[in-house]
Order: C-alpha cells, then sequence, then structure tokens
C-alpha cells in the first residue's frame, strides 16, 4: 500500500508537525511504502523540515506554497497512491473535499478542531481531545483516534523511559522551547534562570538561528553552569535532568514518558488548553504564557521544583502510565485496517 503523508515544518511554523508526522511515517512504512509531500519556498522557510524528514530516509515530493491542491492532485495522477495523511494548519475544507476525491482513504492529524473535515479518520493525539466536539466538523462514520492513548512519541523514548535513574536532589535542569524560537524566547529565559546554582541543558533547535545559537554558546563561556545542546539526543537529557522548563508541545508528552516534572511555558496560543489539562491534572507544577512572563514567578516555580522532593514525586506519579509508548504502532495498525477494508 502507497501511503502519502502531508506535512511541513520550519522556522516560522516549528517542526511538530513534522516530528510526529516521522514517528508515524516510521511505524507505516514497516508493511507500506510511505512518501512525504512538503511545502517549498524561496526563503528556504520550510528547508529545516523537509531536512528533518530526509534524515530519517523518507522520500520527499516537494509543492509549492500556492497550488499544493494542484501540485498534489499531479502527483496523485502520477503516482498513484492509496491514503493521504494531512497534518498542517494552513489547510481548509476545499482540501478536504479534493483529497476525498482522489484517495482511497483520507486522514488529518488535528490540534484545534477548527474547520469541516471531510475524511474518514481523525487523529488528536493531545489530553484534551475528548473535551473536543467533532460531531459538527466530521462525518458520522469518520473514525476518531483521540488522547493519549495515541500519542506519536519517538522510539528514542520508548526505550529509554525504563533506564530512568531518580535522583534525591536536583542538579540538572532542561530547557527547551522547540525546533524553532524566531522570538529569541530561550534567550529571554535562559537570562532569567541562569544565576540558579544548578546545570542548565539548554536545547537548541535545528530551525533556530544562527544568532541565537552564538548568543547562547557565548553565555556559556561566562556562566560555566550552561551546557548548549545542538542536534542533542532529548532522551538521553531527559534521562539526565530531573526537572525542565518546557513549551507545551508534544516534548510535554515526551517528559510525561521520561517522569520529569515541568514547568510548562505557553509559546502558541494553540497550546493553552492542553497547558492547562495539564496543569489540571498535576502532570506540571505550573503554566505560564510567555507574553508578560514574570521573572520572579518563573523563579519561584524553579525553587519549588527544585527544593520540594514530594511535589516532584508527586508529579512524576501522575505522569506515570498517562501516554501509551506504543501509540504510534497502534494507529498504524488502525489505518492499515481501514484501508484494507476500503481496498477489499
Amino acid at each position: 500500500m502507497k501511503i502519502f503523508i502531508r506535512a511541513d515544518g520550519g522556522k516560522c511554523i516549528g517542526l511538530g508537525h513534522i516530528m510526529r508526522m516521522i514517528v508515524l511515517g516510521k511505524e507505516l512504512r514497516k508493511n507500506n511504502e510511505v512518501i512525504f509531500i512538503c511545502k517549498k519556498s524561496e526563503d528556504d522557510k520550510f528547508k529545516a523540515g523537509i531536512e528533518k524528514v530526509k534524515e530519517s530516509n523518507f522520500n520527499v515530493i516537494e509543492i509549492s506554497e500556492e497550488n499544493y491542491i494542484e501540485d498534489i492532485i499531479n502527483i496523485q495522477n502520477k503516482y498513484v497512491g492509496h491514503v493521504i495523511i494531512t497534518d498542517s494548519y494552513e489547510v481548509d475544507e476545499e482540501y478536504f473535499v479534493e483529497m476525498k476525491k482522489y484517495f482511497i482513504l483520507s486522514g488529518y492529524v488535528d490540534d484545534v478542531n477548527r474547520v469541516k473535515m471531510d475524511v474518514d479518520f481523525i487523529i488528536n493525539q493531545n489530553i484534551n481531545a475528548a473535551y473536543m466536539d467533532y460531531r459538527k466538523t466530521t462525518n458520522d462514520i469518520t473514525k476518531l483516534f483521540l488522547g493519549t492513548k495515541y500519542c506519536m512519541v519517538r522510539e528514542e523514548f520508548q526505550k529509554a523511559s525504563s533506564e530512568k535513574i531518580k535522583k534525591d536532589e536536583v542538579q540538572d535542569i532542561l530547557l527547551t522551547l522547540g525546533g524553532m524560537d524566531k522570538d529569541y524566547n530561550t534567550k529571554r529565559i535562559i537570562n532569567m534562570i541562569k544565576d540558579c546554582k544548578k546545570n542548565i541543558y539548554v536545547v537548541l533547535g535545528s530551525a533556530f538561528d544562527e544568532k541565537l545559537n552564538k548568543y547562547i554558546y557565548d553565555l556559556s563561556k561566562d556562566y560555566s553552569n550552561i551546557y548548549p545542546c545542538e542536534n542533542a539526543n532529548m532522551s538521553e537529557l531527559m534521562k539526565k535532568c530531573s526537572i525542565s522548563i518546557t513549551a507545551c508541545g508534544s516534548t510535554l508528552y515526551e517528559l510525561c514518558v521520561m517522569q520529569v516534572p515541568a514547568i510548562a511555558l505557553i509559546v502558541a496560543d494553540n497550546q493553552e488548553c492542553v497547558a492547562n489539562i495539564m496543569k489540571e491534572k498535576e502532570l506540571v507544577l505550573d503554566v505560564f504564557k510567555i507574553k508578560g512572563l514574570d521573572k520572579n514567578m518563573l523563579i519561584h516555580s524553579l525553587n519549588t521544583l527544585i527544593n520540594n522532593k514530594s511535589i516532584r514525586e508527586s508529579i512524576i506519579k501522575k505522569q506515570r502510565n498517562i501516554i501509551n509508548v506504543n501509540g504510534a504502532c497502534t494507529l498504524a495498525h488502525e489505518i492499515e485496517k481501514l484501508a484494507f477494508k476500503l481496498l477489499g
């Protein structure tokens, strides 16, 4: 069976869509041919996403920003795929209607439930998925894969979760704000916490500007407790670090898998609902919006995590078993079942 995955990533939109589709794509290609379809642009704003896909040894077909529906139809006419799975906010009702005409099975990876989606299945891996009413935006026969049972957790975390060593004292802190940081939030946060007497491992995303990377490397020369981490092995960092300050993307779920208590920062509006539910369920200590973030409040929360072992242990206890580390495998099996049923 031939499966197209339609997703983008880069400097403006981050790498979250690409990263989770790579996870699902790896599961699907165990039994199928998987090809990525990604937008290209003259200013290379999607370059980082395309490079990530190619690093995982997937074939990539590039399409234009403006005529992407027509381009996909032309690709389908040439390569004749059976399934298309889309993970992008830059789609509308027309897109889904058109894709439905050309593919036996179509699916969408959703976070926000904002438009009518004429698809055969919806994937929403988020902890707030159960609170969304898809009755008005999907068909009666649309299959819904909702919640953390379907989390697309990278293989490295599946293996590393059992190797985490609990520490009585906090020595190492992880700071990770995603693969892209166009607003230089990493610079802001590191300057707020650099004087804490703990090791701070700062993840430099693959779509970070070189100026931002240079700033953090230069800062690490003056502060011996700051460790820039480029091309980071995230599971190894999470094994090492006892606590984290993180953006509210898929990393939140990875931190749960690795049982790392965190302070969550909302860096995009669509992260707010997930972050608040994580706080309500006591899976993170605190949630702050990055805009207008008060340094004293952040430091207070950080010190609470550092100094209060019982709070850390309480969060870890709740993190256990909240995420299905085999979610991508479950999804691949379900998608294949749907496709083979339609193929007869």
